[in-house]
């Protein structure tokens, strides 16, 4: 009788540990796992698609350091014609100088800034936060002079010319803040992440940030 109660309860402990083990493994261990390997997929396709990798963690542990070969990621390029007028009087003699040029706008972001992935437990989401979206560059193009008028007396200097094309410059990247090429910038960005994610077998999700202007 004392050798059955003996056998029952060992039977009894070990059906305990095997159930407690079954269920740290499914409620704890697995999930982790999961999220691990999803890290691990996810950033094969960052690498594939876009030559880098942010920080990737699992369940907010690190499992990949960022790393950005490249200093930039440019999601988006507009173009646009711009013109800029200086005039100046001076004992009503006004001198003229008018120009316009094709300028080039790149979008997206500097890659030193924080970029993360995390991956909650369970593997099937991924939670990431782009940095924030910038003009990266500006570029002009040929210019074109519209108008060279010196005053009687009111005579046009190189400086005025100088001038007047860095306010050019200036006109051009104000204008293109004025559209939405940064909010598009970013929606081109996560629109690229969802793919990778979808890739690596999960969903991107993005927090609520709106993008801001340029440094």
């Amino acid at each position: 009788m004392k050798d059955r109660l003996f056998w029952l309860t060992v039977l009894g402990a070990g059906l305990v540990t095997i159930a407690v083990t079954a269920l740290a493994w499914l409620f704890l261990l697995n999930p982790v796992r999961q999220a691990v390997n999803t890290g691990n997929a996810i950033q094969a396709e960052f690498v594939k698609l876009l030559n880098l990798t942010p920080r990737i963690t699992a369940n907010n542990a690190v499992i990949f350091a960022q790393n950005t070969p490249t200093l930039e990621l440019v999601t988006v390029e507009r173009q646009a014609l711009v013109r800029h007028r200086f005039e100046e009087s001076w004992l009503r003699s006004t001198k003229t100088f008018e120009v316009e040029a094709p300028f080039t706008a790149r979008a997206g972001f500097h890659l030193h800034d924080e970029f993360t992935v995390n991956i909650p437990r369970g593997g099937k989401i991924a939670e990431v936060r782009l940095p924030t979206a910038k003009i990266l560059s500006v570029d002009m193009g040929d210019i074109r002079i519209l108008r060279d008028e010196d005053g009687l007396w009111n005579k046009l200097t190189s400086q005025d010319r100088e001038k007047a094309i860095r306010t050019l410059t200036k006109t051009a990247k104000s204008e293109f803040l004025q559209t939405d090429i940064l909010k598009a910038a970013t929606q081109e960005a996560e629109k690229q992440i969802r793919e990778i994610a979808q890739s690596a077998g999960c969903d991107a999700v993005f927090p609520a940030e709106s993008p801001q202007g340029p440094d």
